[in-house]
């Protein structure tokens, strides 16, 4: 294990493009494929490329999270110095005068003070893959970069606001949203921790908001800085639209057991339920189901979480539903996403497009 390294996850500056999903939690408590959520991809390949302590500033939307990270050994950080900071703001200070996501840099500055390793890698969670930053990380080091920004190259790139890498001899010039630019960027990157606390001095002392855009990206002159291309499968969630057309592409079988079985196994947290029952004329084709669900209906290329229940005769398509949801006997959902705690009652239509899936918020009732 690498004690060198320290990884960050910085919630506060991303973006609800969720929707309704992210109402009620951050974009990294938002539920995927049954039975993950969306961080157990940045944690578990912080801690597969060596990273044992890991810190995660929570934003305002955090209460899910600390119930579902409340058991670091879920995640494979194991031993006493296996750690996972759930760090929520901290506004105490007269003094403080720090701005944006600066401020959870400057009221957790104990995270980096305390550790004695000199990288840090950090992440969001609107980037998911299932990658061993291994590599990148000795690419880093070996070849004593400031910053290594973690990359890939695609063929047909995405129409989407996912940022592009500028890059010449080695060298990452700049940020675009260039459509045309096929080298996309991950949002991770490994810093030095050196590097890392002289950009939050700069930009708290000139009340500068973001330490991505003002202490990163418009410097990059200053910094030493490399790329690292990864290989892997990739998804990227930055729309309702894509957050359903990501699960519906892992709905394929062997797309699933390489992305989730592949290199390494994702991590979630552990879960107690009893396997999926499935009920006499119950049927399901093409679909996931986690633990814990009741099937007496149809359910054909969707993704059940734990603790749904499904009535008699209804029919599950092309739908997601989050966990303890209830479906009631001769219900149809069809191109529907259900948050958790939601209650279809019996005979009702719910019908979406493709395109535009119909989204019924947590806790509802119809």
């Amino acid at each position: 294990m690498d004690k060198e390294l320290l990884g960050l996850i910085n919630l506060q500056p991303e973006q609800d493009y969720l929707d309704e999903l992210t109402y009620f939690r951050s974009s990294g408590s938002v539920p995927f494929m049954g039975r993950y959520r969306l961080i157990d991809f940045t944690i578990t390949n912080m801690a597969n490329s060596g990273a044992n302590v890991i810190g995660v500033f929570a934003g305002h939307k955090f209460r899910s999270l600390l119930d579902h990270l409340n058991r670091k050994e879920d995640f494979g950080l194991e031993g006493r110095q296996g750690k996972i900071f759930v760090l929520p703001p901290d506004w105490n200070d007269p003094s403080d005068i720090s701005q944006g996501d600066l401020k959870h840099f400057h009221n957790h500055s104990d995270l980096f003070r305390r550790f004695k390793g000199d990288q840090v890698i950090v992440s969001g969670t609107q980037f998911i893959s299932n990658t061993d930053y291994t590599e990148a990380v000795r690419y880093h080091k070996e070849n004593d970069k400031d910053i290594t920004f973690i990359g890939e190259e695609v063929e047909n790139p995405p129409n989407s606001p996912v940022l592009r890498m500028a890059t010449e001899d080695g060298r990452v010039t700049g940020f675009t949203h260039d459509q045309d630019n096929g080298h996309l960027y991950t949002g991770v990157y490994i810093i030095k921790k050196e590097v890392l606390m002289n950009i939050v001095r700069f930009c708290i002392d000139n009340y500068k908001p973001s330490f991505f855009h003002n202490g990163i990206r418009e410097k990059l002159d200053e910094y030493d800085t490399g790329f690292y291309d990864i290989k892997a499968k990739t998804h990227y969630f930055y729309s309702v639209q894509s957050y359903f057309n990501n699960s519906m592409a892992l709905l394929d079988k062997d797309r699933y057991r390489e992305f989730f079985y592949g290199q390494k196994k994702v991590k979630t947290k552990v879960s107690t339920n009893p396997p999926t029952l499935y009920k006499k004329e119950s049927h399901a084709k093409r679909s996931i189901l986690a633990n814990g669900a009741t099937v007496e209906g149809t359910v054909e290329n969707s993704v059940i979480s734990r603790n749904v229940t499904i009535g008699k005769g209804a029919t599950i398509r092309n739908s997601i539903i989050f966990a303890n949801c209830i479906i009631e006997p001769g219900v149809h959902l069809e191109n529907v996403i259900l948050d958790k705690d939601v209650t279809i009652t019996e005979g009702r239509q719910l019908m979406g497009s493709e395109e535009k899936p119909y989204v019924v918020a947590k806790r509802s009732r119809i």
